[in-house]
């Protein structure tokens, strides 16, 4: 092919929610740090961008990523004729932190950069209970963040259509960037694309002439083009218009700072553009979408049993798990040693080897090929301030009838009567098995009408909603009626 052309693009997104993109470094405070630049600010490697974009492309029915991406097969192969620069932040100027920056870190922006904000995860067991090793945190960027970053491919003239396809692969609803994709984390907005070709043979003078700076003047006399809604038909998408029925606690993980309370909600602060000027807002309440995942597999785990009538107690039922196996049921691979005569191993193989479960929400399978899941979970910032409550907890001694000691504790809950919005995407490729997609939707309506509470202290009251499912658009269960 005779490469006479360059496709041209610089590409500013926005974090519609927070970014995770590791660093594989820990430290003595956070198990997993973001990926910084020479000047201490988040941003994202060229390589994440690359590997997300060609992974985007190929779901989406394209034929040609090696021809574009490149490829190695024994002797043969082809370099890759896409090329994405590294997306750098964009700082309170408005442009992006490219090169060596002189930061300040005791400005008022950019301090808040120095402790980024850090997430508290836990596994927790079918009985409600935190799993042995199952507790890690790590660090996020903030929702608002913005980034701008260069795309090039090199071609002819023919590749006019496929560029066109490749940028406007980023507006798709699918395309979440870094780590953490399925349970809240790596939502993108696409807030500008200026696209620009080049024909080597009449003006390489213009071409030369472009230097890698972000900010470069070239950009300055290109319009951008027009973001057009991207239609993915291979997605089904699932919208819950939530209120909250009474107190709810998503915990932080820390004590609030005037000692008052052992256990806080959480909140997070967002960035907020004016003009193209970012700003912090104010600690806004945090409703995870890793939280929202965990429980709803748990209760897709239930209705997918309830289906095909595995019950509890008939695991003690001779041939019970050559009925699991035929029916899909796999051995969890954490199960060093499985023994068909155990509740506990079949209780297991009920809940993690779950197929609906696995399918949908996916599995680790440590040293073996995992599975990615096929749902994506998005966090929701609540707008409003809510109330506070402090709830104070005692243990009693079953002897004495006094307070046991060190058992008194004290929780801040949040109260708030403001209606937001939870979406969810899965693949329709997770729904082959229509019995999934119906222990899915059992469990949204659970949700909606107040029997599926989410975070902490459900069992004392806490995480009440109900509210209405949207499905494509379209209203398919009102819990409020």
């Amino acid at each position: 092919m005779n490469y006479t052309h360059r496709f041209l693009a610089r590409i500013i997104i926005e974090a519609e929610t927070p970014l995770a993109i590791g660093s594989g470094e820990r430290d003595v405070m956070t198990d997993r740090l973001v990926t910084t630049d020479v000047n201490g600010l988040p941003y994202i490697p060229g390589t994440a961008l690359t590997g997300v974009l060609r992974q985007s492309l190929s779901e989406s029915g394209k034929d040609v990523i090696n021809e574009l991406f490149g490829y190695q097969r024994g002797d043969e192969g082809q370099g890759s004729r896409i090329s994405l620069s590294s997306a750098q932040m964009i700082g309170k100027e408005g442009k992006a932190a490219d090169g060596i920056q002189n930061i300040d870190f005791k400005d008022v922006f950019y301090e808040n950069f120095v402790n980024l904000p850090v997430r508290q995860h836990v596994s927790i067991t079918h009985k409600g209970a935190a799993k042995t090793h199952g507790k890690f945190d790590e660090q996020v960027v903030y929702k608002g963040a913005r980034f701008c970053f260069e795309l090039e491919l090199i071609g002819d003239e023919n590749d006019a259509p496929v560029w066109n396809r490749i940028i406007s692969e980023f507006s798709n609803p699918a395309f979440h960037i870094g780590g953490g994709t399925r349970k809240g984390f790596g939502e993108i907005l696409v807030i500008e694309i200026k696209s620009y070709c080049i024909d080597l043979q009449k003006n390489i003078e213009n071409y030369l002439a472009k230097s890698s700076d972000l900010n470069d003047s070239f950009w300055d006399s290109i319009q951008p083009i027009e973001n057009q809604n991207y239609d993915n038909v291979d997605w089904t998408t699932y919208e819950l218009k939530l209120t909250p029925e009474d107190f709810f606690l998503f915990g932080s993980g820390f004590a609030s700072e005037n000692g008052d309370a052992d256990m806080t909600f959480v909140t997070e602060k967002t960035i907020v553009w004016n003009n193209g000027k970012p700003q912090f807002s104010d600690e806004k309440v945090l409703i995870p979408g890793t939280s929202v995942k965990g429980v709803l597999a748990h209760r897709v785990a239930f209705h997918y049993n309830k289906e095909l009538k595995v019950y509890a107690n008939k695991l003690e039922e001779p041939g019970v798990c050559t009925y699991l196996i035929q029916n899909g049921y796999r051995i969890p691979e954490d199960c060093e040693k499985f023994d068909s005569n155990n509740l506990k191993d079949k209780m297991n193989m009920v809940i993690d080897g779950n197929p609906s479960v696995r399918t949908i929400f996916g599995y680790s399978a440590n040293d073996k090929d995992g599975q990615r899941g096929n749902a994506i979970f998005s966090d929701v910032f609540l707008s409003s301030e809510p109330k506070k409550k402090l709830l104070n907890h005692v243990a009693i001694d079953r002897f004495t009838g006094g307070a046991m000691d060190g058992a008194l504790f004290t929780e801040e809950v949040a109260s708030s009567k403001e209606e937001f919005s939870l979406k969810i995407m899965v693949n329709n490729m997770a729904f082959k098995n229509g019995n999934y997609m119906k222990a899915f939707e059992a469990a949204l309506n659970d949700l909606c009408n107040g029997m599926l509470p989410l975070g902490g202290g459900t069992m004392r009251g806490n995480g009440c909603f109900t509210g209405v499912l949207i499905k494509n658009q379209e209203v398919i269960y009102n819990g409020k009626q």
